[in-house]
This record gives C-alpha cells, sequence and structure tokens, in this order.
C-alpha cells in the first residue's frame, strides 16, 4: 500500500519536472509564472502537462474555501483550470497562483450533481486504484496537499515531504482500510502533524 502511494507521488513530482534528484527541494508554488504554465502545456509532452495539472490541483486545495470543504467537482475544475489558463496566455509573466486566485475559491464555477466529497473516499479505494486511475489519484493527493498547506497558508510545497507523507498515508491505509482518505491525510500532512 505504501509503495503504490509513494509511486504515484514520485511520478506525479517526476512528471512535474523535479527528477529523483530534485525530489529535497522545496518549491514556492507563489514563484510559478503563468509562461512556465503555458510553456510547459505548449511543450506537448504528457510528463510536462501532468506536472503542471498537479501544481493546478495543489492550488485548487489550496484556494479551496471553508464553505466548499472537500466537496470537489471535477468538471466544475476542468473548467475553472481552463479559465486559468486563458488568463495566463493573456499574462504570461504574472504567477499562476495570482491568476488562479481570480478563478479558484470563492470565484470558482458552481458545483454540479458530479461533484463529490474527497471526506468520503475510503483508503480502500485510493488503495484499489487500478493503474489507469494513478493519474487521478495523483491529482486527488495534490489537492489534499494543497487544502492542508492552506491551514498554515503555506505555498512552499515540500517535495520530500510530500512523498514521505504519501508513504505514510500508504501504510496507515493498508492497515486501516476503511478510514477516509482525507482522515488519513490529517494524520500526516495536517499543521499539527
Amino acid at each position: 500500500m505504501r509503495r503504490l502511494f509513494s509511486i504515484v507521488a514520485i511520478a506525479l513530482l517526476q512528471a512535474g519536472g523535479l527528477s529523483t534528484s530534485a525530489l529535497a527541494d522545496k518549491v514556492d508554488i507563489s514563484t510559478v509564472t503563468c509562461g512556465q504554465l503555458i510553456s510547459a502545456i505548449d511543450s506537448g509532452t504528457e510528463n510536462d502537462k501532468s506536472g503542471m495539472g498537479g501544481i493546478l490541483y495543489w492550488i485548487a486545495g489550496y484556494s479551496t474555501t471553508d464553505e466548499q470543504g472537500s466537496v470537489v467537482d471535477f468538471n466544475a475544475l476542468g473548467k475553472d483550470f481552463e479559465k486559468v489558463l486563458e488568463g495566463c496566455k493573456a499574462k504570461p509573466k504574472v504567477g499562476v497562483l495570482t491568476v488562479a486566485g481570480k478563478v479558484l475559491g470563492e470565484n470558482s464555477t458552481a458545483q454540479g450533481a458530479e461533484a463529490i466529497d474527497l471526506a468520503t473516499m475510503t483508503c480502500e479505494a485510493a488503495v484499489k486504484s487500478s493503474k489507469d486511475e494513478e493519474e487521478g489519484l495523483g491529482f486527488i493527493l495534490m489537492w489534499i496537499a494543497g487544502w492542508h498547506a492552506s491551514d498554515t497558508e503555506s505555498k512552499i510545497f515540500d517535495t520530500e515531504e510530500f512523498v514521505s507523507a504519501m508513504e505514510k498515508i500508504g501504510e496507515y491505509c493498508g492497515s486501516h482500510p476503511n478510514v477516509g482518505l482525507l482522515t488519513a491525510s490529517e494524520e500526516f500532512m495536517s499543521a499539527d502533524e
């Protein structure tokens, strides 16, 4: 179980352009520019797109309001990401976090019937994710990491801490399949941890 979560975490981080030797790096999300986002997407490689997708999911989790809580409508979020991309194309020298702040959180697209509450996703469901679902699980884990970071208002994404937390969550989930994934994440990612 632990291995699955660490593989997903490392794959997503490598997709974002972070080599395994760079996994000890800390990334200040507030310094990621729209130009970098657009350049990565325009490169055409799936790894670059996936990595920037991971950053967008982290920002989405970070931007979530108290009213939204842990409920996410991935279809609506996709529309919001398109708006972020449009804003970034218009202003490539501006930070992605700045542009996203105008689109996400209280300004996000209204959630529809497809919205799910990540608090209801169990460890068992996460652990039993198929190979085809690993990228989606990685994005959910990035959203959760951003959600926890917002508690302390930290814009620093520590790749080493993230991978370590994923390993611990995976191990915990393997022993506690009926516990919610979000609850498990609170054990290892919250400000109280």
